[in-house]
């Protein structure tokens, strides 16, 4: 156990920054890969009993969507099953629902849905006016038939405006396609600030040991930039390999260009390199700036506008987050490219605004840094040389 400690520890950085993004990406792809939102429980609460009730129930049984789990007795049965979980939806035929259809009286039935998840709330609702779009159609044709008009002509004169939906690049509306761009983007900034952060704290505290003259002379970038050269590597190793693990394994589609795709990543890195160092500037133990950035991981990506349109916004904050933080000019573009296949036209406000934001940060973050090692270093003679007067 203690070899295996000291291998840990000596291998830390590879394995945080590699391993890592690989072992989350099999974890949500295990979670989360089916492609289609199936088997959706609902319950079914038939209160007319007819021969048109249970027809509508055999359409939802042969839909793949729907797992009717239970028939239900009353909506109070149903409300407290929703309540607990154990059912998404349910659909409720009322009494006299056969006699309003027969009569063409507007016969209405009720589907019930747990709105807490969006996703499959709108199944829910997508499915199940497709099925009673699709009888509703089938009745009025028999109506039209009955009158004496053929087959084809009923079907025309029903179908005269007709709007077909389809979604793109993720049809099926699964969770997964959706998610997995910006949870990698996470995952690449997750394990990165926590490697390159901690060092430039060990940093800060070795340089503060140095006399102050010496300390401006010191904090230059070529001594740091093998090191961070490095680890950045190690990252886009990490990240490539779990693209092609989640395209091998759960069918994630891979359809933008390599080099683009490498280009948003170095300007990543670069935006997250001058953040760690503004972040190593204001802790000074390793555990609280570990601790912190842990914590960045949610409200990053919710709101670098990724999961919440950046339109929805309050007005102004999305220019501050893209100027405080640079997820959103790597989550966003890297969906467009691995599900879209966008070209450089598509991502280049993103690849300006990286840009951008490295040019930027990483300066200002190095300046920052050595301006809160001087700062320290002067506090620090100034206590000795209060303390040797006194």
């Amino acid at each position: 156990m203690k070899r295996l400690i000291e291998l840990i520890m000596k291998y830390k950085p590879p394995i945080i920054l590699i391993l890592v993004p690989i072992g989350f990406t099999l974890l949500f792809g295990a979670a989360m890969s089916p492609i289609f939102v199936d088997d959706i429980p609902i319950a079914i609460l038939d209160l007319d009993q007819s021969e048109q009730s249970r027809e509508i129930i055999r359409d939802f049984e042969a839909c793949n969507v729907f797992d009717i789990t239970e028939y239900a007795e009353s909506s109070e049965q149903i409300k407290e099953e929703i309540l607990l979980g154990k059912i998404k939806g349910a659909l409720i035929l009322p009494a006299g629902f056969e006699a309003d259809v027969a009569g063409r009286k507007g016969a209405k039935a009720l589907m019930l849905m747990d709105g807490s998840n969006f996703l499959v709330g709108n199944n829910l609702m997508l499915y199940a006016n497709k099925i009673f779009t699709a009888k509703n159609t089938e009745l009025q044709v028999a109506d039209l038939e009955a009158g004496g008009m053929l087959p084809a002509v009923s079907e025309d004169a029903i179908n005269t405006l007709t709007l077909a939906d389809r979604a793109l690049y993720n049809p099926q509306l699964g969770y997964f396609y959706y998610l997995y761009p910006g949870l990698l983007g996470v995952f690449v900034q997750q394990t990165y600030l926590n490697v390159i952060a901690p060092i430039l704290l060990k940093e800060k505290q070795r340089l503060k040991r140095m006399p102050l003259d010496r300390i401006a002379r010191k904090i230059r970038p070529k001594e740091m930039a093998p090191l961070i050269v490095q680890y950045a590597a190690m990252t886009f190793v990490g990240a490539l390999a779990c693209m092609l693990i989640v395209h091998g394994l759960f069918a994630y589609p891979l359809n933008g260009n390599l080099a683009l795709t490498l280009l948003i990543q170095v300007l990543f890195l670069a935006g997250l390199t001058g953040v760690a160092f503004v972040l190593a500037a204001i802790f000074d133990d390793v555990t609280h700036c570990t601790q912190f950035v842990m914590f960045l991981a949610i409200p990053s990506m919710l709101s670098c506008g990724y999961g919440w349109p950046e339109f929805m916004m309050a007005s102004g904050f999305a220019k501050v987050m893209k100027a405080v933080w640079p997820l959103y000019y790597y989550a966003n573009p890297l969906k467009e490219l691995m599900l879209k296949g966008a070209g450089f036209e598509s991502i280049a406000p993103f690849i300006i605004g990286g840009a951008l934001f490295a040019a930027f940060w990483m300066p200002a973050g190095m300046w920052i840094y050595r301006q809160k090692i001087r700062t320290m270093k002067q506090i620090e003679e100034e206590v000795q040389n209060n303390i040797e007067r006194g």
